[in-house]
């Protein structure tokens, strides 16, 4: 499940995206402007939140500067990852520039690997404590249940889809079936998960499962609150979306300091995690210890001493500072706590989440990366997971690096009192596709076709114009394909097989017609008819260039030959020629 946003800058709080509002946008926008009047004077967060943003490049100029801090401060107080260095863990690794420090790493004390690419983040000024960890592999998913056990968890972040732009970034760790018999068994764990129920919502899901101990028999309930639209290297589509979905999370109680540690995750466990911690921890400290009191930096600064690379990007640096600005705000609105969002699906059975599994929306064009990236490839597995210690030999390929939007760079950082800022088109574009969507989910079912109405699918009245227009881009897509084929295969095997191919595939559409009930007979309908012989003479047309390209190849190939045949005899006859004359030369003097 993952990326849904159109937008290639971070997304604010616009308040002017769309003409119709919900209640929790309206309450937004009651609380900026009461908050607004109140207070005359904004205060530091916002005064460092203007300054940087009225450079274009400020933000960009921030985190680079951030980042150099980092990794100087990382040196001198020699922080290493040689763990995650070690041979028989680095197949344990998503990708092998994101390594978890060793003094604050998870250790695992069951089992034969006490390695697993997890951080323990703590803030003890907020007193909050995340582990922060990358998107479970195939051979790490027993790992990842057994740290939530062992650090007594009670609460999965889960802040990316499975797929995203069709890579995967993380694997499927929970089963997909409730109840007992479809329960996921870790044995090499001794560990099972139950999934008993889920509840989603606007923009993120949760999802109740059952963690059960096989050696000691002890159950214990989790909670997994997934964040579906967040794309990676992006921001969620606003502020008051993301700051609901921490209102949840906060409410289930997963974040109180007698609790074992959250776990947060999304692919490498940097990005959208720490952007996530950022945003909470602040806002704590703002509660305790007063908003004029709370540096930014220096939380992200404390953070980044656990884990490496927290914030990936400028653009969630960016988004961070707004979520906390108006977090300020909204947790203090009465409306925006009690507001309760929309049930999006409730559903006993769970088959129809599947469907979710397989969404491969496209996300916003990304920033380029400065590491690359390696995706670690699992073992496939029966029946009960085995863990994939050795990699199997995996090989090291970084992602190919990624290109920079110039749009992107242009309008990123624009200040917000900006028209043409992008966080009003961002919010207005996903308010636009939010109800397309909402109205599409209660548009009733179409009637059934009755009997007489069957036909074949491609040429309904309703779709007819369209289809004919396409199949006569794919025929002719088709056509300089089967060509461009023969022509590289000198042989034409590959000619012959894509066209017994396509006869293959038309039997099986007739045949799957007739086992459907509807009659493989052709219309009478004149268009109908036309288009067919259309299709059949443009069939025949590329036969008929196949077989005038296979005798081309024929008779090249034997033109090959005679020449080769005419070169042998040309070398031959010089041979003989030399020999003759060195013969005659050597005869001459011994003579």
């Amino acid at each position: 499940m993952t990326s849904t946003t159109n937008s290639t800058t971070s997304s604010g709080g616009g308040s002017e995206s769309s003409n119709e509002t919900t209640p929790l946008e309206s309450s937004s926008s009651s609380s900026s402007t009461s908050s607004t009047a109140s207070a005359s004077v904004p205060n530091n967060i916002e005064l460092e939140y203007n300054k940087i943003s009225k450079d274009r490049n400020g933000w960009q100029r921030l985190y680079q500067e951030i980042r150099e801090r980092c990794e100087r401060e990382a040196n001198e107080k020699h922080f290493c990852t040689s763990e995650s260095e070690k041979s028989h863990n680095r197949c344990l690794n998503r990708y092998r520039d994101v390594n978890p420090y060793d003094h604050s790493r998870i250790i695992l004390h069951r089992g034969s690997v006490d390695y697993i690419n997890a951080n323990l983040v703590k803030m003890g000024r907020a007193e909050r404590k995340y582990i922060l960890t990358q998107g479970p592999l195939v051979g790490t998913i027993g790992h990842f249940w057994l740290m939530v056990w062992e650090q007594k968890s009670r609460a999965i972040l889960m802040l990316n889809k499975l797929m995203e732009k069709k890579q995967p970034k993380c694997h499927l760790y929970w089963p997909e079936r409730k109840g007992p018999e479809n329960a996921l068994k870790l044995n090499e764990v001794k560990l099972t998960v139950e999934f008993l129920h889920w509840t989603e919502y606007k923009n993120f899901c949760v999802r109740w499962f059952k963690l059960t101990d096989l050696q000691s028999n002890q159950s214990r309930n989790i909670i997994q609150f997934h964040y579906t639209t967040w794309p990676d290297f992006g921001v969620p589509s606003s502020p008051v979306a993301f700051l609901y979905f921490l209102k949840e999370v906060r409410a289930s109680g997963a974040l109180d300091p007698n609790e074992g540690p959250a776990v947060v995750h999304c692919s490498a466990g940097i990005g959208r995690s720490g952007t996530f911690c950022l945003v909470d921890c602040c806002l704590v400290l703002v509660d305790k210890e007063g908003v004029n009191n709370v540096s930014v930096q220096d939380v992200l600064y404390e953070l980044r001493r656990y884990r490496m690379g927290l914030i990936q990007t400028a653009d969630q640096l960016y988004f961070s500072y707004q979520a906390i600005i108006e977090g300020i705000k909204l947790l203090k609105d009465q409306n925006f706590m009690n507001y309760n969002e929309v049930v999006y699906n409730s559903v006993e059975d769970h088959c129809q989440q599947n469907d979710e599994y397989n969404l491969d929306e496209t996300p916003p064009p990304l920033p380029p990366r400065t590491h690359s990236l390696l995706p670690m490839a699992g073992s496939g597995a029966d029946g009960s997971l085995r863990l994939n210690l050795m990699g199997n030999n995996s090989q090291n390929k970084p992602l190919p690096k990624i290109p920079a939007s110039v749009s992107f760079n242009d309008d990123l950082y624009a200040p917000d009192n900006d028209k043409t800022n992008k966080d009003a088109l961002n919010n207005f574009i996903n308010s636009e596709r939010n109800t397309d969507a909402t109205n599409m989910t209660h548009r009733p079912l179409p009637p059934l076709p009755r009997e007489n109405s069957l036909d074949r699918v491609h040429e309904s009245d309703s779709d007819e114009n369209e289809y004919d227009e396409d199949d006569r881009n794919d025929e002719n897509d088709n056509e300089d394909h089967i060509v461009a084929e023969a022509e590289a295969n000198e042989n034409g095997t590959a000619t012959k097989h894509n066209h017994s191919k396509s006869l293959e595939n038309e039997n099986k559409d007739q045949d799957s017609k007739k086992l459907n009930g509807v009659e493989s007979t052709d219309p009478v309908s004149p268009d109908n008819e036309l288009r067919r012989r259309k299709r059949a003479e443009r069939q025949a047309n590329i036969e008929q260039k196949v077989n005038e390209i296979k005798r081309k190849q024929r008779e090249n190939e034997e033109n090959k030959q005679t020449a080769k045949k005419r070169r042998s005899i040309i070398t031959y006859i010089t041979a003989g020629v030399v020999v003759g004359v060195i013969c005659v030369y050597v005869y001459s003097k011994w003579a």
